[in-house]
């Protein structure tokens, strides 16, 4: 049954990947700028959905790469993997940490990033993981992965201590989302690895993210012009 469904998982992709071909590839990789300006404009809300998808696509992609290579060790018969790919992380350093994040559980990690304090220790071991992704093991950034993330997250605890602030200077705490672009360019950098080629990276906000924008930016010079208007009890 467990065979059954990784050779379904697979053959899905495989079709996604088919369909690709015939036009522009997209990259998976996210501006980090994008990140900062929505985690302002929807008040700190798009953290959680930025965590979400980061681990969502991690796992997907590195969860499809694990089965494809059991499988064809088992079945000379299934597709081989990509062995470029594989080539690739390997000779980075970073293969063990990308298979990782194939037992990661978007959701639940999701869940209990919306909580306070316990949203630092969320964050220090993405960030760690993440780090872990980084393609220069002689990088400070590899070496030194785990005082690094510390230091990530230190980064966003300290700042979103700002929304103690007398209104509307609380606002300042959403400069927290510095350590998100942090760790999106470490994400960028391993993505790029894996694509292995220049593709078209998205720059323009979708159309969902324009209205989360437009509204946001309402709401906060609404904030900023009556300082007694508060978005939180």
């Amino acid at each position: 049954m467990t065979e059954t469904i990784k050779t379904n998982q697979i053959n899905e992709i495989n079709e996604i990947n088919d369909k690709a071909e015939a036009a522009p590839q997209e990259s998976i990789q996210q501006p980090a700028w994008h990140v900062v300006v929505l985690s302002v404009f929807t008040l700190g809300m798009y953290n959680m959905y930025w965590l979400w998808r980061s681990l969502r696509t991690l796992r997907d992609c590195s969860e499809a790469l694990r089965n494809q290579l059991e499988l064809g060790k088992n079945d000379p018969a299934q597709p081989e993997p990509d062995l470029a790919l594989l080539g690739r992380l390997e000779k980075a350093g970073t293969l063990r940490a990308y298979f990782a994040f194939a037992q990661a559980r978007p959701v639940l990690t999701t869940v209990l990033f919306a909580i306070p304090i316990v949203n630092l220790m969320v964050l220090l071991g993405f960030a760690n993981a993440a780090a872990g992704l980084w393609p220069d093991s002689e990088s400070v950034i590899r070496k030194k992965s785990k005082l690094i993330a510390f230091v990530v997250a230190l980064i966003f605890g300290s700042l979103t201590l700002l929304y103690l602030l007398k209104e509307p200077y609380q606002l300042l705490y959403l400069s927290s989302s510095l350590a998100l672009f942090i760790v999106q360019i470490w994400l960028n950098r391993h993505w790029k690895l894996v694509e292995g080629e220049e593709r078209l990276a998205r720059q323009a906000f979708s159309p969902v993210e324009l209205v989360a924008i437009v509204f946001g930016a309402a709401w906060i010079g609404l904030i900023a012009i009556h300082p007694d208007l508060k978005f939180y009890k």
